[in-house]
């Protein structure tokens, strides 16, 4: 491998840390003779990410990069952003190296028109989500998270040993998702585990894995009748932005639970509000938002039958320390001459 000559810049956060990063890189590319290694260390998920400059849901000062960036080779980065300007001011640069699953934080058009490749990993904490998905269905249709928020107000709710506000059991319910990718796909034989029965949408999926996992393909409006609980597990498309709207919830059983750890462009979240406080739905279990982060005076925030958490269900330990090896194996293929760009 011809190491020699090579700078990395490594863009890090308090998820992907420099230490994850570099211990990678240095067992891919067996130790440091040879590469220069540089470091911007960023302060996402304490700093909120936002729009910079052309690029989205990024962290970092372009300027301060910029600095870094005139004599770099590779750009290894999870949450920093590479702009125009970045990409400008960096001449040798040849690999934008991404560790989340979209590079939308990365100026990829023109990175592509330099001719300098970029590389993400997509799905890469599928199984993280999956695992926080089934924990939020367990959450709302259990009635812990209603149950933990009143006891810490001091209020017991032996109400839910009444029949009619008992919870259900999750065996013999029916789960509808929408979106059969590599989330839904490794959420499935959990919710098989619990003797829960699986519906799915998607249309870019081919029927056979349908078929080989035991799921049922059906329609979008299908799901929304016919299940117990909804999983919004769907990319975002110009086709499908608010694809969960009035309509659609209520089409909804009154005792259904919808969930969304997908992304917040899918779902008109007014509409979901009205839902919950009308009753057109029994409940809902949300890990991610129209606009973020929401405050105390987002309207969602005073319901009792939501369970809310902050766009973490992507978080693990494992997600990032597999995300860094596998990053760090990519720039070490594209050093070696063998690079399989993994692009999503």
């Amino acid at each position: 491998m011809a190491l020699s000559g090579w700078t990395i810049l490594i863009i890090s956060d308090l998820f992907m840390t420099h230490e994850l990063f570099r211990s990678a890189l240095e067992s891919h590319l067996g130790g440091t003779q040879g590469v220069n290694y540089k470091a911007i260390d960023t302060l996402w998920p304490d700093d909120p990410l936002k729009d910079v400059e052309e690029v989205h849901e990024g962290v970092g000062d372009v300027d301060t990069m910029i600095r870094e960036v005139r004599d770099v080779d590779i750009i290894v980065t999870d949450y920093g952003v590479v702009t125009k300007r970045m990409i400008d001011s960096a001449p040798k640069l040849r690999l934008i190296a991404v560790a989340r699953g979209g590079p939308v934080s990365v100026n990829v058009k023109v990175a592509e028109e330099r001719g300098i490749k970029v590389v993400n990993l997509p799905g890469r904490n599928s199984r993280a989500v999956a695992e926080f998905t089934l924990g939020l269905i367990f959450a709302q249709m259990k009635k812990i998270s209603e149950c933990h928020s009143d006891m810490k107000r001091g209020i017991w709710r032996g109400d839910f040993y009444r029949f009619e506000r008992a919870p259900r059991e999750l065996s013999g319910q029916i789960v509808g998702l929408i979106g059969f990718g590599s989330v839904g796909q490794l959420l499935t034989p959990m919710l098989q585990c619990l003797g829960m029965n699986v519906l799915a949408f998607d249309p870019y999926v081919p029927s056979n894995t349908f078929n080989t996992m035991g799921v049922h393909k059906v329609d979008l409006d299908t799901i929304l009748k016919q299940s117990d609980v909804i999983s919004l597990h769907a990319r975002v498309t110009r086709d499908n932005v608010a694809m969960i709207g009035e309509n659609q919830l209520r089409m909804m059983k009154r005792s259904a639970y919808f969930i969304n750890t997908a992304r917040g462009a899918l779902v008109d979240y007014p509409a979901v509000y009205r839902a919950l406080k009308e009753g057109w739905i029994a409940g809902a279990a949300l890990d991610i938002y129209d606009v973020e982060p929401i405050g105390l005076n987002h309207p969602l925030v005073d319901l009792n039958n939501i369970t809310l958490t902050p766009h973490i269900a992507g978080s693990s330990a494992e997600t990032a320390i597999r995300s860094a090896d596998t990053i760090a194996r990519e720039v070490a293929r594209f050093i070696n001459g063998s690079f399989s760009l993994r692009t999503n």
